[in-house]
């Protein structure tokens, strides 16, 4: 294993790639009661087309494939292994997003034994016909349930709004449609190509010994008998920079009218791995400098009954698209609507509150140092910007270069203002 030793946070990480390709991290924390394990993979929703190991040919399979996967993977015919977990003190849990899938669990004892039950557990797929049929009812009745939450309705709404044929458009569970024509092959495909341990990702944090839990992990693997597989092709994902439809509005039973106003902006290429993550977090300051709480603007808009509690924004930034959103419930979404982009851009490369900035930029590094106490929080950001090339304990450094200037330069390179979706939700 390879240990990492960073001084200004006084932090170690121990890595070591596996024959088989899976990547393994393990932080020891001294004195934290409780352990946290993640085992992912690099298989979201989005990775609907590819070509599997050894073929030339994409192959497409239905929406809600990796989310299907998720759940069916719980699956045992010996035992319930959420109670397994339980009985060895562990709760064990799953998600999976636009970009990965992750099964994990904290536990306060037992750890060695829940490591091999979660890597048996991830390893060992079981999928019938009769059983997954069984499964469609249960996550047909899962989307459903999503599709009746106003702030989810409204986001897909934005980005099937946005986005013509990228599927960030697509609930991450699929639909009732497309998850009833899945099929066992279609599983079993995917789990071969995505679930290798070349695409992998295996993580530890907590009170252990470094060596020893590798060791566990290592001859697990070795037992295994998989050779590294080369990196998996997959759609490039190629979408047209114009939004798909710049209105879109749908009624629902609802207490108020909710706005959101989403910025289908350029997707960055061929930029450093450092540098893109650095873009990501200086539109999230900026975004904090406009329409944060503290701010002028945002006070202005809430003593006018314009906004409530449900406003919030956000940007995101990944290899094959971004956007920002801007939300909220009100009573008069065409003046928000108004009020929103003409402070966008009048704001935009030109924020000059240098004092506000300094003020925001130490509050996230305070609360990047806070987040260093939870071995959730380590795990699962460790995790995610492993696979956008960066280390999390490199997050500090990154920060510090942030200035108020590169800031103001990100916004006009990230944020486009001309391609702009209204989406809205009107009471019925």
């Amino acid at each position: 294993m390879r240990e990492t030793y960073y001084e200004q946070i006084d932090e170690r990480v121990f890595e070591a790639e596996l024959n088989n390709g899976l990547k393994v991290f393990i932080i020891p924390k001294r004195g934290f009661q409780k352990t946290f394990v993640t085992y992912t993979t690099q298989f979201g929703s989005l990775d609907n087309k590819f070509k599997p190991h050894g073929s030339d040919t994409y192959v497409t399979v239905p929406d809600g494939v990796a989310h299907f996967l998720e759940h069916k993977l719980f699956e045992n015919e010996e035992e319930d292994l959420f109670t397994a977990f339980a009985e060895d003190n562990a709760q064990v849990n799953a998600f999976t997003s636009f970009d990965r899938t992750s099964y994990l669990f904290s536990a306060t004892d037992h750890v060695e034994r829940n490591i091999k039950r979660l890597l048996t557990m991830v390893e060992t797929p079981y999928f019938t016909k009769e059983t997954v049929d069984k499964e469609k009812g249960i996550i047909a009745e899962e989307i459903k349930m999503y599709q009746e939450q106003p702030g989810y309705k409204l986001m897909f709404n934005t980005l099937k709004a946005m986005y013509e044929s990228h599927p960030i458009r697509v609930d991450i569970a699929g639909s009732v449609e497309s998850i009833y024509k899945i099929n066992k092959d279609d599983l079993y495909l995917c789990y071969e190509t995505f679930y290798h341990p070349s695409n992998m990702v295996l993580f530890v944090v907590g009170d252990v010994d470094p060596n020893h839990i590798y060791q566990v992990i290592a001859n697990h693997e070795d037992a295994r008998d998989k050779e590294y597989q080369p990196e998996i092709v997959r759609d490039p994902l190629i979408e047209k920079s114009e939004v798909n439809e710049h209105f879109v509005a749908e009624s629902m039973k609802l207490q108020s009218p909710r706005l959101m106003i989403g910025f289908k902006n350029e997707v960055l290429k061929n930029e450093p791995a450092e540098q893109f993550v650095k873009r990501d977090l200086e539109m999230t300051l900026f975004f904090e400098m406009i329409f944060g709480e503290e701010t002028d603007f945002y006070q202005s808009l809430l003593n006018q009954d314009l906004i409530d509690e449900t406003f919030g924004y956000q940007f995101v930034l990944e290899p094959t698209y971004s956007f920002s959103l801007v939300t909220s419930a009100t009573q008069q979404p065409d003046t928000l609507k108004t009020l929103l982009l003409d402070e966008l851009e009048l704001k935009q490369g030109k924020l000059n509150d240098e004092e506000a900035f300094n003020l925001l930029k130490k509050q996230f590094i305070g609360e990047f140092i806070s987040g260093l106490n939870s071995p959730e929080y380590i795990a699962n950001q460790y995790t995610k910007l492993y696979f956008e090339g960066v280390s999390l304990f490199d997050l500090l450094e990154i920060v510090e270069n942030i200035t108020l200037d590169s800031v103001n330069e990100t916004s006009e390179v990230c944020l486009n203002l001309d391609q702009v979706v209204d989406s809205r939700l009107e009471m019925k």
